[in-house]
């Protein structure tokens, strides 16, 4: 069966209320595309490098907190068909979840883009 959990990579998490500047500049640094956002120990959000970078195309977005461009949180356990979590995505119009172990711990997030890549790859 194929899981999400397969595809899921691994994330570093934001205080809310860090700047999109240092996001993006750490996410730039460390060659990740997506991180969670937490506000006092809890995961609220996901933001992605590529959205971010599209923003400042726009504007100066720098010293706006980087809760501003989360997307909402849904979750899915690891060991849910990839074909599931794609449907909740496009019902809830999402481009990225979050992915949980067992024990509800986030162990990565995977994206509308690696899903259809991967799908197509099977």
């Amino acid at each position: 069966m194929p899981f999400i959990g397969k595809i899921a990579r691994p994330a570093p998490s934001f205080d809310h209320q860090v700047g999109t500047f240092d996001v993006t500049e750490e996410l730039i640094l460390i060659d990740e595309d997506h991180a969670f956002v937490k506000k006092e120990d809890q995961v609220v959000g996901i933001v992605c490098l590529d959205q971010l970078l599209e923003k400042y195309k726009s504007a100066d977005i720098s010293d706006t907190e980087i809760v501003i461009f989360a997307e909402p949180l849904f979750s899915v356990d690891e060991y849910e068909d990839k074909l599931k979590a794609l449907g909740l995505m496009l019902d809830k119009n999402i481009e990225h979840i979050a992915v949980t172990n067992k024990a509800g711990v986030f162990v990565g997030i995977a994206s509308m883009e690696q899903l259809k890549k991967n799908m197509s790859a099977c």
